[in-house]
């Protein structure tokens, strides 16, 4: 048993590793940093899963979501097995003639290839997509096992996200400070972005991240006990005196605490509107939205919560400057035409390939040859929409089952935590709780997606599989047990 529970110690800490780590690496896009952690993931959580199979027969470990999720690993690695030309003919005639046009141009015979164009970012991603599949498989067993293994993980993420926002500010307060060790650029002066380099994807992590302080602080609020301490009178004893004064030291510290919580989602939340991402800045409003309507709190509290967050955000902000902000929502319109013109120009991309697509990390390959419009030194190997990019990758019929099946389950979680939002939050669940704030932070990371390329950052995929094995944990324990009433 002592054993047992070293191993499950190990695990836990190399979870909390993981997400205490990866956004500080660029967020793990170099594909070296990626493999390594990829490996990681595999050699550790792989290990102590085998070495606790037995969990593996608990059906509540396993769900629709991971079958979906094995699903798109198996079809991105179909994309990469070579095929016989022939096969290609019916199924991509696009890639046939680039085919056709190689063995004219290079003198060379290719009789098998696979449907996508860029193999290895196929096999690198089917490999990180895999890992994160056993990252969840152990989140779920942990979580389950350890109940105090919950606040870890929002205290790990809490310090990322501040370290990552303090950076940022930094960086908005001194242009010339680059991310870590590389030289800054003129495009990106003056923008926060902490140790990732492209600041929609730093939006996007810390829009994942203060959610969680915010949760935090709630967690504290929820358990200071409604009714007011009586003093104690002359004639009652001392025992009883020092336990009514423990009780209210108690109180101010819980209290206390959460407003250092709210504190710490605020200086996030500075980060990500000085990051001047304007995708970023209006998922972050969203999921303040979403947050107001679903937690189970009266309306004078989601005032003052959301006038804590608007009073922080104006008195400091004030400080650096909303210029630079300014600006960018000013040319909001001309950032929009940009990535609309990227989206028309990509949709034949998509048109050739209808079927079964370009493959994972082909954008970038096919971008220059179908981007005509723009100039011939500028290439885009993101089309700044994710969800138009899957299609393109993972060929149309796919990628709406994909996405179908995902709001399906989107809509099922939610059906599952809606009771917990008619609930008093003194009588609410810390799993439900967390559940609430994952499912608003989930919104607007998906919302996110439409403008920008967030999901294409491991950092990011590694947070948004912890939110969603929070918000499913959450919905379980809420099927499993009836909510209290109001």
């Amino acid at each position: 048993m002592n054993n047992e529970l070293k191993f499950q110690k190990a695990a836990q800490y190399a979870v909390l590793f993981l997400l205490g780590t990866i956004p500080f690496f660029f967020g793990a896009v170099h594909p070296i940093v990626t493999g390594a952690y990829t490996s990681f993931i595999l050699l550790m959580l792989g290990t102590w899963l085998l070495l606790n199979a037995r969990y593996l027969s608990n059906r509540q470990i396993f769900s629709g979501g991971h079958i979906l999720f094995f699903l798109f690993i198996f079809w991105i690695v179909l994309s990469i097995v070579p095929l016989p030309i022939s096969w290609l003919r019916s199924l991509s005639p696009a890639r046939i003639s680039f085919l056709q046009a190689t063995n004219q141009l290079a003198g060379t015979d290719i009789q098998y290839a696979s449907t996508g164009y860029n193999g290895v970012a196929g096999i690198m991603t089917a490999a990180f997509l895999f890992a994160l599949l056993l990252y969840v498989v152990n989140l779920k067993i942990l979580l389950k096992t350890d109940r105090t293994f919950l606040k870890k993980i929002l205290y790990v993420c809490i310090g990322v996200g501040l370290l990552e926002a303090i950076y940022g500010i930094l960086q908005s307060v001194n242009p010339h400070l680059g991310v870590l060790w590389l030289s800054d650029t003129k495009q990106f002066n003056g923008m926060a972005r902490g140790t990732i380099i492209y600041k929609n994807q730093y939006a996007a992590l810390l829009n994942m991240i203060w959610p969680f302080a915010v949760g935090a602080a709630f967690l504290q609020f929820k358990r200071i006990p409604r009714k007011k301490i009586i003093p104690s009178k002359r004639h009652t004893s001392r025992r009883k005196s020092k336990k009514k004064h423990s009780a209210g030291d108690l109180t101010t510290n819980r209290r206390l605490r959460g407003f250092l919580f709210l504190f710490f989602a605020s200086v996030i939340m500075l980060a990500v509107l000085f990051s001047q991402s304007r995708g970023g800045i209006i998922s972050m409003i969203l999921i303040l939205s979403v947050l107001l309507v679903l937690l189970p709190v009266n309306l004078k509290n989601k005032l003052l919560l959301s006038g804590f967050f608007l009073l922080f955000t104006l008195s400091y902000g004030s400080i650096i400057g909303f210029n630079s902000v300014l600006e960018r929502f000013m040319l909001i319109y001309q950032g929009g035409e940009g990535r609309f013109n990227i989206w028309l120009s990509s949709l034949p991309m998509l048109q050739d390939h209808l079927l079964i697509g370009t493959g994972i990390g082909s954008y970038i390959l096919l971008s220059s040859i179908y981007l005509k419009k723009f100039p011939e030194n500028i290439t885009f190997d993101r089309a700044h929409n994710d969800y138009l990019e899957f299609a393109i990758e993972l060929g149309l019929p796919f990628s709406l089952f994909f996405f179908c099946i995902c709001i399906i389950f989107f809509l099922l979680l939610m059906k599952k935590i809606w009771p917990y939002t008619r609930t008093k939050i003194s009588k609410l669940p810390s799993s439900a709780l967390i559940s609430i704030i994952s499912t608003a932070a989930i919104t607007g990371f998906v919302i996110h997606g439409t403008v920008d390329f967030g999901w294409r950052l491991p950092a990011n995929l590694l947070y948004f599989t912890t939110l969603l094995t929070l918000a499913q944990q959450g919905g379980q324990f809420a099927s499993h047990s009836a909510p209290a009433g109001k």
